[in-house]
């Protein structure tokens, strides 16, 4: 541990005169890598505004030096009148001439192709007319190429689930599929949608499930307003970015007439954004880059017209540090429950950022856990008092664990360059382990069965599609122990349980040697006596713990936190090749519910002689006897993406479908 010495300046902070100090750690690991993050920018600007940002006003926001924003993203509007495309062709050209990525959305199309005849609110695109919008988009990204400025990406349709009193049109999922089925090879740049007003599930997943509209797809975008906090496995699964293409805060403004204020609007500002990473998505675009809630002012609710705001210097430590990078595991160990926090590996894998945000009147000394060790590198600070200002960090001695403070009320990025390689590092699989099969219910979302399990309770038995309340996958923060777990309860007279193998088409095939099962648990509301059981088909144990968790959680959702479990491994022996079951029952309740939670379910081989699947070319391709996704999963049928195909003669291919 490595406490730095800073260069310039002291972090100084109005704090409480309650204030505590507290302790917390953050473990990072590079080894585990999420998604890749493009970047993060606005809109500019609103179709119902008169004004567009001068030169002046888009070099604060997309310059890369010093007092500018280096945002990177750049969303503009397209007209249905094509007589108005000339207006943003300045700001495009900016952006463009600063790196940016730039995207347009059309908010209606002509009234005339239209169901209600109305280029205003509602209706839906007329079938007739799809090869029309198709050819509108291109017109301008043809038109904006023609003024030397080439867009990226162009959406569908701005909010298809919205009937607002401005500008729009209704889409279904199936309707977006089938146009983008039929016309979207058509669309000469890529293509962004739904874009949502509130990543409505159903609209973007009858695009990913839809294997042609897919294929025409390259970013799932939506909207946060009213956004449940879930992540988009699926979206993953098919190899979509997915991107936060819109949102602003305003309602202290809008409903009660206050100011811009730092300690409430500040942080939920910046809450938005981590919740956004946590939840794998790749991009964070602000609703319009000026205005009072903006990134720039416009002389209302306390802000100063042209000038950068609070907000603005928040989206740039993210902008200017994390953009380009790749989001990598880590643990937030923080017994309060007041920070929040992301952690990144560089493009080059030289440099760690760290995001960590106190929104409370507390000091937290902070221990990092980085992949390597480093002399030091820099933090950046927005506060009420600071402005994204950068301080130097300079370590006595080499250290893979610099210790750092997180000064109250906050926003704070941590970069911390290598210096070299960490030598202790824990081993991620153990020597002579093979994987069998791994579940941390990431692939699956909130809410549902995952493929494969069942769950049984006072509802009876429940298998995979299920969407309901009662046994199902839970989400909890990123930062916690465990982002989803298995949720599963037992009443006064119900057996309830969960397991995998039961399913005839996902059957857990073991050869003989020497497993281990491991697995986290923790209760809900209370600590049941959970028992772990690796059983036969016809309910036999062959193994079995008890495994009662010490610890209890007692709200779901993205802002809960799972800050501690208890990690269990049972260790048993095959004699004889046949499909067997894992099963976790949770003990009869005397009233009311016993319930627990599951997660970070692992099973590996422990041979000394064990082996990794091998990859080779089959000998015919009429002799498949199995069929499995990469994590060892059994499937009923080749699945979108990697299968492992298992043949009769012990060989193995890897196909893509």
């Amino acid at each position: 541990m490595n406490r730095f010495t800073v260069a310039v300046l002291s972090l100084l902070v109005g704090a409480s005169a309650y204030a505590t100090d507290r302790k917390a750690s953050i473990d990072i690991d590079d080894r585990v890598q999420y998604q890749h993050v493009t970047g993060f920018g606005g809109f500019s600007p609103s179709p119902t505004w008169s004004y567009w940002l001068g030169d002046t006003e888009m070099n604060k926001l997309f310059g890369k030096g010093d007092n500018q924003l280096g945002l990177n993203v750049l969303r503009l509007y397209i007209a249905n009148n094509k007589s108005a495309w000339g207006a943003g062709v300045a700001n495009a050209k900016n952006a463009k001439k600063n790196g940016a990525f730039i995207f347009a959305s059309p908010w209606s199309p002509p009234a005339s192709w239209k169901s209600n005849n109305n280029d205003s609110n509602g209706g839906e695109l007329l079938e007739s007319h799809y090869g029309d919008w198709a050819n509108f988009l291109n017109d301008y990204y043809d038109y904006m190429k023609g003024q030397g400025v080439e867009i990226d990406a162009v959406s569908i349709q701005n909010e298809p689930d919205w009937t607002a009193e401005y500008q729009s049109c209704i889409w279904t999922g199936e309707k977006l599929a089938k146009f983008l089925r039929e016309y979207g090879s058509v669309i000469k740049c890529k293509i962004i949608a739904p874009e949502a007003i509130h990543f409505t599930r159903e609209l973007h997943e009858a695009i990913l499930k839809d294997d042609e509209a897919c294929k025409q797809l390259d970013i799932v975008g939506g909207h946060f307003y009213g956004w449940d906090g879930s992540s988009y496995p699926l979206a993953t699964q098919k190899g979509k970015e997915v991107w936060m293409t819109e949102f602003l805060i305003n309602e202290r403004q809008q409903n009660e007439g206050k100011n811009i204020n730092w300690k409430d609007d500040g942080f939920l500002f910046a809450r938005s954004i981590n919740d956004a990473m946590l939840a794998n998505m790749s991009a964070w675009v602000h609703y319009s880059l000026k205005r009072y809630y903006g990134c720039i002012g416009d002389g209302q609710y306390g802000t100063t017209n042209n000038a950068i705001t609070k907000r603005g210097y928040i989206l740039s430590q993210y902008a200017k540090y994390v953009s380009n990078s790749t989001r990598v595991r880590h643990s937030l160990n923080d017994a309060s429950g007041l920070l929040s926090s992301s952690a990144y590996i560089s493009q080059t894998g030289d440099s760690t950022i760290v995001m960590v945000l106190n929104p409370s009147g507390d000091t937290f000394t902070t221990t990092l856990s980085l992949p390597f060790n480093t002399l030091g590198g820099c933090q950046v600070v927005t506060s009420e008092s600071m402005d994204a200002q950068k301080t130097l960090i300079t370590l006595e001695d080499e250290s893979y664990q610099p210790e750092v403070n997180i000064e109250p009320y906050t926003v704070n990025t941590f970069i911390f360059t290598k210096n070299s390689e960490r030598t202790n590092r824990p081993d991620i699989e153990e020597e002579n382990v093979v994987s069998i099969m791994t579940d941390g219910y990431d692939l699956y979302g909130a809410s549902c069965i995952p493929a494969g399990w069942r769950a049984n309770s006072e509802e009876g038995v429940r298998k995979a599609g299920s969407y309901s309340l009662g046994p199902r996958i839970m989400g909890f923060s990123a930062e916690g122990l465990m982002q989803y777990a298995f949720y599963f309860r037992t009443g006064d007279a119900a057996d309830g349980y969960v397991s995998y193998g039961e399913e005839k088409d996902y059957r857990l095939q073991l050869e003989p040697g020497k497993y281990t099962l491991s697995f986290s648990t923790v209760g809900w509301k209370a600590n049941p006596e959970v028992t772990a059981k690796v059983q036969t088909t016809t309910g036999t144990d062959i193994a079995s713990l008890v495994a009662t968790p010490e610890h209890f959680v007692s709200a779901n959702g993205s802002s809960a936190r799972i800050t501690e479990a208890n990690d269990f491994a049972l260790d048993f022996e095959i004699t004889t090749t046949g499909n067997y079951v894992l099963k976790w029952d949770v003990a009869k309740s005397s009233g009311g519910f016993n319930e627990a939670l599951l997660g970070n379910v692992k099973l590996v081989r422990r041979d000394k002689d064990a082996t990794a699947i091998q990859l080779t070319k089959a000998s015919s391709a009429n002799d498949v006897i199995g069929i499995y996704d990469i994590q060892g999963r059994a499937l009923p049928r080749l699945q979108n993406g990697i299968n492992i195909i298992k043949h009769t003669d012990g060989t193995t291919t890897k196909v893509m479908k």
